[in-house]
């Protein structure tokens, strides 16, 4: 874990929480055309992370440094143009004198087949245009201009037709930060598998649901690439605790974690804790183990003194500035070192007190997966468990209401959906996720003192308590009451008879 963890120990700690992109930061590039693409912003390549790549090309970063977010970029030939505040992903079309513009409205598009002969300006003219590098906005009235069944269309039709073929030939993006739902939502896009079709609504019902807040000793299990412990870290802010478990021999998910920009201290939040120590010890009971990296770390002096060959190669550089960013990676790179938690200190952490929230988001089976981990929850505190599929869940809620060990459990289901918004074209989007997942809430009970008193007499006896609309099935109840000891009152007097 040890050699997984100082990959990122390269880059500097950000802790700017400013409203333009910083040197190292992450961002989100969101294109015209509903695509999305992560983008890190570096002034030279430093061997490991390539230039943004979009649409097969690759564009340099270093121009977006001190850029605010929100702001449009146009993809050129070669670079990222920065365009002024007024301008929009979709760039508005000023029909020249050139352009045929008829604005009969009895025209319809009856008539108009598509056999790809309407256009004169052939594929060969079109790629030796993007070659030369004309402007994406002469080739879009170059293709309107020779276009024979455009004048014939509807408005409607005329404004789908540019703007198609301004994303086409003049693509934009805009800059967007990297928080928990912008980055949920681009792998969403991107590799929806991967994340158990995670959505966004979904996580931000994750969050609310477990009660996370700042000063929190979190349980997680995440295994949808780090997505829901990079967003518990940035709820927290730094305050409090997030024991992630894991499997393998290191964490798999450090690399997503990069792209939400956490702080120093929102990064030290997070202790990764081994699965094993969790489903094998289910007793408790650990051997004496030697806690060699606690021994390690501890063995580091600060300040740490050169050794010689970093001294040569200090001495052969003569640029100051090279110099301070040398030192200046160097003490955070054993700033990280000295504040590391080790695993088997996160372990008595675990064992230490319970937690105060389980979140739980694996392909694993979530009953067994939250029974081994319900014994580290505290009473009268909340869990979630997310699947892709309701039947797991299913299974999972009868099991805690069998064994009677939560209360207020639900399964629920969510539905989002996205739409279009536009003068006389206002719609629901047609191409969506069919399912953003399931999720099973609830309250665990304490194992001692904790008794569901909701049970099956119990709702029988609430449910012929409770009276229909405006009291008349109550009603009803006291009138058989009433004929019921009249017809005794009857019967009396017959029998001494």
């Amino acid at each position: 874990m040890t050699d997984q963890l100082t990959e990122q120990e390269e880059n500097d700690p950000i802790d700017d929480d400013s409203e333009v992109v910083q040197e190292g930061q992450w961002f989100v590039l969101e294109l015209a055309d509903g695509k999305q693409a992560f983008g890190q912003a570096l002034r030279k390549g430093r061997g490991k992370t390539p230039p943004v790549k979009i649409n097969k090309r690759s564009y340099s970063t270093s121009s977006i440094i001190g850029l605010p977010y929100g702001t449009v970029l146009e993809l050129g030939k070669n670079k990222l143009i920065h365009l002024p505040n007024e301008q929009d992903l979709v760039p508005g079309m000023i029909l020249d004198d050139a352009v045929p513009n008829n604005n009969d409205q009895t025209n319809d598009n009856r008539k108009l087949v598509e056999n790809n002969d309407s256009q004169a300006l052939k594929h060969d003219e079109l790629k030796k245009l993007r070659a030369d590098g004309t402007h994406g906005s002469k080739i879009v009235q170059s293709l309107i201009k020779n276009s024979a069944t455009f004048d014939s269309k509807t408005e409607f039709s005329k404004a789908k037709y540019i703007a198609r073929k301004q994303m086409k030939y003049q693509p934009r993006g805009r800059l967007v930060r990297c928080t928990a739902r912008t980055v949920c939502a681009a792998m969403h896009l991107k590799e929806s598998k991967k994340i158990m079709n995670l959505r966004e609504d979904t996580l931000g019902q994750m969050l609310s649901f477990s009660n996370v807040c700042a000063g929190s000793q979190v349980l997680v299990f995440d295994t949808v690439m780090g997505i829901v412990t990079g967003s518990l870290a940035q709820r927290m802010g730094g305050y409090g605790k997030i024991l992630s478990l894991y499997t393998g021999q290191q964490p798999s998910c450090i690399d997503i974690l990069e792209r939400f920009n956490l702080t120093f201290s929102e990064n030290h939040s997070i202790k990764w804790l081994h699965c094993e120590d969790i489903f094998i010890n289910t007793n408790g009971e650990y051997p004496d183990e030697n806690d060699m990296e606690a021994v390690d770390r501890d063995a580091l002096k600060w300040p740490c003194p050169l050794q010689g060959h970093t001294r040569e190669y200090l001495e052969g550089l003569k640029d100051e500035k090279e110099l301070k960013a040398f030192l200046t990676k160097r003490c955070n790179r054993f700033a990280r070192k000295l504040t590391r938690t080790s695993p088997l200190e996160a372990r008595s952490m675990l064992l230490a007190r319970p937690c105060d929230s389980i979140l739980i988001a694996t392909k694993n089976d979530p009953t067994e997966t939250l029974l081994g981990m319900l014994p580290h929850l505290a009473p009268s505190c909340p869990f979630v468990v997310f699947c892709e599929y309701m039947e797991p869940l299913a299974h999972c809620l009868l099991e805690l209401q069998k064994n009677n060990l939560a209360i207020n459990l639900r399964l629920t289901d969510t539905w989002m959906r996205e739409y279009q918004v536009l003068p006389g074209r206002t719609h629901p989007n047609m191409y969506m996720s069919q399912n953003g997942g399931f999720l099973l809430v609830g309250i665990k009970l304490d194992p001692v003192t904790g008794v569901n008193e909701m049970n099956e007499d119990k709702r029988k006896q609430i449910r012929e308590n409770m009276g229909g609309r405006r009291g008349r099935k109550k009603k009803r109840a006291s009138d058989d009451s009433h004929s019921e000891t009249a017809q005794g009152k009857e019967k009396k007097p017959k029998e001494e008879s």
